[in-house]
């Protein structure tokens, strides 16, 4: 009878098996395990946004260049045009007359620097484009290749043209001979020592071929063997590659052929 009335002790309502939670231990490592997932995913963000930034970088330097390029191109293509408004005197000639009113197309030349004359606009003012490589501020390269205009009227008046189209990041600057005229200051410089020593510009006679060394020309009879320019221009962007731990070098290259050159003569 005894058996049949008691009780099992594990049943009273003040024993209940308690429900088994997580240990101290067990805590300390699932927040290791999340810590180190959240390291992995937030690293792999930074990186994405680093690579983002770089290929941003790069493609913005890269149509800079070929807008700056491009407008020279057209430049070039201009200089000398048209004659009935940009030559209103006949017979004049660029070697020994000042005229504000006359186009006289190439006037100087060198590796890094050039200058011509031409009506940008059509409107029978001739101006004078100057399209030149500056160092940077630590004066080396990456330079910045500028271009500015100026009334020819203002130009004889010793007045030098503001230069507003700019693209940065430039490496090379030969000076003619195969050697650069600016060094590079860069991580890792010496990596880019081939890119650095290539001509911003070249001079071609009118069969096309280089005119290897031209030196500077300093007015348009000096530079009147020269009927196309080329232009070169490698860069870089503002943002390192961090999986390479360089910075990308693109480089772009045009010609144009000068199309009267010194109207006038």
């Amino acid at each position: 009878m005894n058996g049949s009335v008691s009780k099992s002790h594990n049943n009273r309502p003040g024993n209940l098996a308690r429900t088994r939670g997580f240990s101290l231990i067990e805590m300390l490592i699932a927040v290791a395990i999340v810590t180190a997932v959240i390291a992995v995913v937030v690293q792999g963000i930074v990186k994405m946004q680093q690579r983002s930034f770089v290929e941003s970088s790069k493609v913005d330097t890269v149509q800079e260049t070929r807008d700056f390029i491009d407008q020279m191109v057209r430049d070039i293509h201009n200089v000398g045009y048209p004659p009935p408004k940009v030559n209103p005197s006949p017979g004049a000639n660029c070697t020994t007359v000042d005229n504000a009113n006359v186009a006289c197309g190439l006037i100087y030349f060198s590796p890094t620097q050039i200058k011509y004359e031409a009506d940008l606009d059509g409107s029978g003012t001739v101006y004078q484009v100057w399209v030149q490589l500056a160092a940077g501020s630590n004066g080396k390269c990456p330079c910045i290749l500028q271009r500015g205009a100026v009334t020819k009227t203002a130009a004889l008046g010793g007045t030098a043209p503001t230069y507003f189209t700019e693209v940065n990041g430039v490496l090379n600057s030969g000076d003619g001979t195969g050697n650069a005229t600016y060094t590079i200051s860069l991580p890792g410089a010496g990596s880019y020592t081939t890119y650095g020593t290539a001509d911003v510009f070249s001079s071609l006679d009118s069969n096309g071929t280089t005119l290897n060394p031209v030196g500077t020309c300093t007015t348009a009879s000096a530079c009147s063997s020269i009927r196309s320019l080329q232009i070169t221009a490698n860069v870089v962007p503002s943002f390192i590659d961090n999986a390479t731990n360089t910075f990308p070098v693109t480089s772009i290259t045009s010609k144009a052929r000068l199309n009267n050159v010194a109207i006038g003569n």
